[in-house]
């Protein structure tokens, strides 16, 4: 019986080992530095703050940006649960905006039309996604922000290494980008976030809470603080650890080689499953990173994946409208048919496997279990 093909497991990359015997052997604890070094280094923009997850960046972004009770914000409806959450942790309130159907971003015309019912002094800031590593229109969004006064948080948690006009995303003109080292994974090997920005007071601000609101804090190559410092405002713990810094320092390092593996995985899907029945294949840009290979079923999705299943192969879906969720749907009186493209658009698509370590032989496997299936399905 052949192994299953999973929908994605985690890189060890050639310096991985050598970076975290560093830190346990105390000859190099600093890997958060280097890694906040190097990516402000790649992006080009003036401050990065590494932390102990994409939540957390994207939590510390709004505390920066002095979020409160009763404040709205611009999200799509078809986010991962963090961004409306971290939110509603200000006991502030998410907008949902119904996505457009061909690359499942924020939807621009539905963006402009969610301004203006809700101009107001309470509406703060528009969360943007990047569904899958496709950009969406910048400018417009920039344009929107300035037109009606509000920030723009881009969660770049798929597009690491994606540009936009030329500029990596993170140095385009969003207020504060976050990043995550383990966009896919419930349980991954390490969690690791970046929050950057070009404003250096939000930095700063962010850096402060993300430490406890502490000031004055210095630590030894172990991690002990000093005893004399000052706590200045409530904060949190979201400082990155150096062993999870070592780890994503080796993967971030790896960038450039894991964004080729996945254009070529998706170069071998497109051919090998192009005119496949009942199967619709992305539409994928030069500038796409494809942190997941999204494609359409036209009936009866949730019957494909199980026969996929059967066939070893294991995919995932991205992601489920935060109004088909309980929590959502019964706080913001939410019905089914609220959001129509969002709901229509889960209910075919599905994210086949993708990831560096894929060999060529096991991307054919799950083509060839796809063309299997697809051929069978009713």
């Amino acid at each position: 019986m052949q192994n299953t093909i999973e929908f994605f497991k985690p890189s060890i990359q050639e310096n991985t080992k050598k970076y975290i015997d560093d830190v346990l052997t105390f000859s190099d604890n600093g890997k958060v530095k280097k890694l906040e070094n190097l990516f402000k280094s790649f992006i080009g923009c003036d401050h990065a703050l590494a932390t102990t997850s994409g939540t957390a960046a994207l939590h510390l972004a709004m505390c920066a940006l002095d979020f409160k009770r009763g404040d709205k914000v611009i999200c799509s409806i078809n986010v991962f649960p963090s961004v409306p959450q971290s939110v509603r942790h200000f006991d502030a309130e998410p907008i949902f905006v119904d996505i457009e159907g061909e690359n499942y971003n924020i939807d621009l015309r539905n963006l402009e039309e969610a301004l203006k019912k809700n101009k107001s002094k309470k509406l703060k800031a528009i969360i943007l996604n990047h569904m899958a590593g496709s950009i969406i229109d910048l400018e417009a969004v920039y344009a929107l922000a300035k037109e009606y006064n509000v920030k723009v948080i881009e969660d770049a948690s798929n597009a690491m290494g994606a540009k936009y006009k030329g500029n990596y995303i993170g140095n385009t003109g969003a207020d504060i980008t976050v990043f995550s080292f383990a966009p896919h994974l419930c349980n991954p090997t390490v969690n690791g976030g970046i929050l950057v920005t070009k404003d250096e007071h939000v930095h700063e601000r962010a850096k402060l809470l993300g430490f406890h609101g502490m000031q004055n804090r210095h630590c030894d190559i172990f991690g002990s603080v000093n005893y004399i410092y000052d706590v200045v405002d409530i904060g949190w713990k979201y400082d990155l650890s150096q062993i999870e810094a070592a780890y994503c320092l080796a993967e971030f390092e790896a960038l450039e080689s894991t964004l080729k593996r996945r254009k070529e995985i998706a170069s071998i899907y497109n051919k090998e499953l192009n005119g496949v029945n009942h199967v619709k294949l992305p539409n994928i840009s030069e500038n796409d990173v494809i942190s997941q290979y999204i494609v359409e079923i036209d009936k009866n999705r949730d019957h494909f994946v199980n026969e996929l299943k059967k066939e070893g192969i294991n995919i995932s879906v991205h992601y489920m409208p935060l109004h088909l969720t309980e929590y959502y749907k019964q706080k913001y009186s939410m019905k089914v048919f609220d959001y129509s493209v969002a709901l229509g658009c889960f209910q075919r698509v599905m994210s086949l496997p993708n990831y560096p370590s894929m060999t060529d032989e096991e991307v054919m496997r799950v083509c060839e279990a796809v063309k299997k299936v697809a051929d069978a399905h009713i």
